[in-house]
C-alpha cells in the first residue's frame, strides 16, 4: 500500500510531464475563483440565514459553548474557526465564504491524494487532475461553500479520514474523525462507515487473527476514539440538557418514525428515490455512474469465466480501489438511511467517492487514451457549466424544472413531494439559487420596501426568504444587524394584518405558486398590476395590495 502513496518531493519532475496536469487544475481553480468572487457580497437565504444568524451570535456574544451549536447541531469544530472568522468582521457576509473555501482547498487536496492511492501510476496524472477538477466544480459542493451550514466540513473531513486510513496513519485518522463527527451528526455516520469498511476489507487482519493481535488492537484503539468521545459528549448533554434532544432528530417527522428504527430497518420510498436520483444522477453524477456499471459488469464477466467470483472479489476487496468501492457502498446505505428534505448537501460525503470509483472504472475501459481523456475532460466542463446554469438533460427528465424568468430550476421536490412549495433549500444543488435571491432583492428594491409595507409571498415559502431589510436599500440584509426585520406573511394569511402597515406588495417568489397566492389575496385586497422584475434573465413579478376593507382603528366608536 505503501507504494501507491510515493513522495511526490523526492522525484525529480520534468516540466513537460507536469504542465497538463498542473495547468488542468489551474483551470478548474481559476473558474472556481469566478463563481466564488461574484458571490462576495449574498445575502444568506432560507437555512443558509438561520446559520448566518448562529454564527453571528457565536462571534458577538459572550463564548459559550452551546452558541457553537449551530441550529441544536453538535457543530464545534466547524463552528470555532467560523465564529473566529465573523468576529474579525462582524456583520459581513464574506468572512464566512472565506473559511468555506479554504476547506472547499482542503477537501480539493485530500481528494486528488485519493485519487493518487486509488490509481497510482504515474501515466494517470492528467486523468487524475481532470476527475480533481471535476470534484472541487461539483455543483451542490460550490452551492454549500456560499450557502451557510453544516455540510460542507464532513467533506474534507471524510475525504482526509479515508486518506490516513489507506495509509496506515490511525492517529491522523482519528483526528479527522474527531473534526468529522463534531462538525455534524452525519459525521458520526460517515465516519462508522468508514470503521466499517475497514473491518470489513480484510477482517482476519483487521481483528489481527493473522498473528499481529496486539498492533491490531492498538489501530482499532485509536481508530475508535472518535466515536467513544462523541459517545461521552451525548451521554453529558443528555445529563445536563433534559429535555433538549441530545442530537439533532427532526427527521422522525417525515415518515412518524424513530431515527434508529429507520436506521435499523431497511425500506424503498419515495425518500430513498430521491437520494439515490442525487446521488446518481444529478449534475451529470449519471456519467460515473454508468462508467461504474459498465466496469463492474466486465469484470464480473470475466471472473464468472475463470470460474473464481467469489475468490477474486475477497482478494480485490485488498485493493485500494476496492475498499473506496466498499466504502461508498456502506456509505450510500447510510445516508439514506434517514427520511428528510431532498437537500443534495446532505449526501455530499458521496461525491468523491462515485468520482474516484468513475476514474477508475473510465481506466479500466476499454478505451483509447484520447478517447477516454475527451470523456473526462467533457465531464469536467459539463460539471463546471453546471455550476451556473442546470443543463443536465437527465436530472431535468428525472425531477422536472420549474421556470425562473428565461430559465429553468429543477423540481427536487417532485418524487418526495415534500413541503416549501418548488424548493427552498432543496433548490442549493448548484449557485442558480442566488440568482433568485438576488432578483428577489432587485424587486425589493424596484417597489422600495420599508419597515412600513407589509410584504405578502406564495405560501410555503416564507422561511428566512426576506428575514431582514436595509431601510435604505429595500434589499435584504445579510445578517441580524444593520437592517430592520419586516412584516412578512403567506398569501393565505394576509387578510389577517391587514392595517397593521401602511403599504402591502406581494412578491410573487419563483418557487411558490403566483397564481395561487393571486387568487386567495383577491379576496381581501385589490391587485395593481404585474411589474414583472429582471435580473439576469432570472424574473420576480411584484404587485400592489390595497386592502378592500381597511379596519376601523381599535380607538374608534
Amino acid at each position: 500500500m505503501a507504494t501507491a502513496i510515493a513522495h511526490p518531493r523526492s522525484r525529480t519532475i520534468s516540466i513537460e510531464r507536469v504542465t497538463p496536469s498542473y495547468l488542468v487544475v489551474a483551470v478548474a481553480a481559476f473558474a472556481v475563483g469566478l463563481s466564488l468572487s461574484a458571490r462576495l457580497d449574498y445575502a444568506p437565504i432560507w437555512d443558509g440565514y438561520e446559520y448566518a444568524t448562529a454564527i453571528h451570535n457565536a462571534a458577538t456574544g459572550p463564548f459559550s459553548p452551546d452558541e457553537l451549536r449551530f441550529a441544536g447541531h453538535a457543530s464545534q469544530a466547524y463552528a470555532l474557526p467560523l465564529a473566529i472568522a465573523q468576529r474579525l468582521v462582524v456583520g459581513q457576509y464574506w468572512p464566512i465564504l472565506l473559511v468555506n473555501t479554504v476547506l472547499l482547498v482542503v477537501a480539493g487536496i485530500g481528494f486528488h491524494r485519493l485519487t493518487r492511492l486509488v490509481l497510482p501510476d504515474e501515466t494517470y496524472d492528467i486523468d487524475r487532475a481532470l476527475i480533481t477538477g471535476a470534484f472541487v466544480l461539483q455543483p451542490a459542493l460550490l452551492a454549500a461553500v456560499v450557502q451557510p451550514g453544516l455540510d460542507l466540513p464532513l467533506v474534507p473531513g471524510f475525504l482526509w479520514a479515508t486518506v490516513f486510513v489507506l495509509e496506515g496513519r490511525p492517529i491522523w485518522a482519528a483526528l479527522a474523525g474527531l473534526a468529522l463527527v463534531f462538525s455534524k451528526e452525519t459525521g458520526v455516520l460517515l465516519y462508522a462507515a468508514l470503521g466499517a469498511a475497514y473491518v470489513l476489507r480484510a477482517p482476519r487482519a483487521t481483528l489481527g487473527f493473522d498473528g499481529n493481535r496486539a498492533e491490531a488492537l492498538k489501530r482499532l484503539a485509536i481508530l475508535v476514539v472518535p466515536g467513544v468521545v462523541f459517545g461521552l459528549y451525548v451521554a453529558y448533554r443528555s445529563f445536563v440538557a433534559r429535555g433538549e434532544p441530545a442530537v439533532w432528530n427532526a427527521g422522525t417527522a417525515m415518515i412518524g418514525q424513530s431515527l434508529l428504527r429507520q436506521l435499523l430497518v431497511p425500506r424503498i420510498d419515495r425518500y430513498l428515490l430521491t437520494y439515490i436520483a442525487i446521488m446518481l444522477v444529478l449534475n451529470f453524477a449519471w456519467v460515473m455512474s454508468l462508467a461504474s456499471v459498465a466496469a463492474g459488469v466486465m469484470a464480473f464477466r470475466r471472473a464468472s469465466a475463470r470460474g473464481s467470483v467469489g475468490r477474486e472479489v475477497r482478494e480485490w476487496l485488498r485493493t485500494t480501489p476496492g475498499f473506496v468501492v466498499l466504502l461508498a457502498a456502506i456509505t450510500a446505505f447510510a445516508l439514506t438511511r434517514f427520511a428528510t428534505y431532498a437537500n443534495a448537501r446532505y449526501l455530499l460525503g458521496f461525491v468523491g467517492l462515485l468520482l474516484a470509483i468513475g476514474l477508475v472504472a473510465f481506466v479500466s475501459l476499454p478505451l483509447p487514451t484520447l478517447a477516454r481523456r475527451a470523456i473526462l475532460t467533457a465531464f469536467a466542463v459539463l460539471v463546471g457549466v453546471s455550476v451556473e446554469r442546470t443543463i443536465d438533460p437527465v436530472s431535468r427528465g428525472v425531477f422536472g424544472t420549474f421556470p425562473v424568468g428565461k430559465h429553468d430550476l429543477l423540481r427536487l421536490t417532485s418524487i418526495t413531494r415534500e413541503c416549501c412549495a418548488l424548493g427552498r433549500d432543496q433548490l442549493a444543488y448548484n449557485l442558480e439559487f442566488t440568482n433568485v435571491a438576488a432578483v428577489t432583492d432587485f424587486a425589493l428594491e424596484t417597489m422600495r420596501i420599508g419597515d412600513s409595507t407589509m410584504i405578502v409571498v406564495p405560501d410555503s415559502t416564507n422561511w428566512r426568504a426576506i428575514p431582514r431589510i436595509n431601510p435604505f436599500t429595500s434589499r435584504r440584509a445579510p445578517s441580524p444587524i444593520g437592517g430592520v426585520e419586516p412584516l412578512v406573511t403567506e398569501a393565505d394569511s394576509a387578510a389577517l394584518f391587514i392595517g397593521q402597515r401602511r403599504a402591502a406588495v406581494f412578491v410573487a417568489l419563483p418557487n411558490g405558486s403566483a397564481e395561487r397566492g393571486l387568487k386567495l389575496l383577491s379576496r381581501s385586497f385589490t391587485i395593481g398590476p404585474e411589474r414583472r422584475v429582471v435580473e439576469g434573465g432570472y424574473a420576480v413579478s411584484v404587485y400592489r395590495l390595497n386592502p378592500r376593507q381597511v379596519p376601523l382603528p381599535s380607538w374608534a366608536p
